[in-house]
């Protein structure tokens, strides 16, 4: 697993193996920054982040600023320590805490693009997505990422956010999300 564009192209990002912890393939990571590259990104959210490699990726990119949410103090660390490694810590923001608190009373601003990339198969993705539906936490133009595997199947419309396109890797898919005004 490594940083595969922008500055900090080549750097290679520290990983742990679990069950509830899938870092995104370097394909698929490589396939999805190429389908977003012109969505706007100054401010990112990487919920469920994991290792933090997708808003590492957006922020050696040029994003401005990314807040990687995770439960997992394990995570947490990691997240911390890749953020180190590749020298964009002044530019993130790390919290240990549950997507449904942040989602609901946490998270403050509004965000460019984000990130949703839980465990599969948990529903942890869809109810997220009804979540920032709502609308509080998304910037005009909004574009929502979700990564899951093929067979899992997302709504059309969640709250404001409306499914723009589907793209199939193998056994991953990536969910394109925007804004019904931005798509329409």
């Amino acid at each position: 697993m490594r940083v595969i564009g922008g500055e900090k192209r080549g750097i290679p990002l520290l990983d742990f193996r679990q069950e509830t912890v899938r870092p995104t393939l370097d394909r698929v990571k490589e396939s999805m920054f190429n389908i977003i590259q012109f969505f706007p990104s100054g401010q990112i959210l990487d919920l469920f982040a994991g290792t933090g490699q997708l808003g590492i990726e957006a922020l050696s990119r040029g994003s401005q600023q990314a807040v990687f949410c995770d439960k997992d103090a394990a995570s947490v660390a990691l997240i911390r320590k890749n953020l180190k490694k590749t020298g964009l810590e002044d530019r993130a923001i790390v919290l240990q805490v549950d997507y449904k608190r942040y989602l609901k009373y946490d998270g403050a601003g509004r965000f460019d693009l984000i990130f949703l990339d839980p465990p599969y198969q948990t529903g942890l993705a869809e109810k997220a997505l009804c979540l920032l539906g709502e609308g509080r936490l998304l910037a005009e133009e909004c574009t929502v990422v979700v990564e899951c595997e093929r067979q899992e199947r997302f709504p059309e419309v969640a709250g404001v956010l409306c499914l723009g396109r589907r793209y199939d890797y193998g056994n991953v898919s990536v969910l394109i999300y925007r804004r019904k005004e931005a798509v329409g």
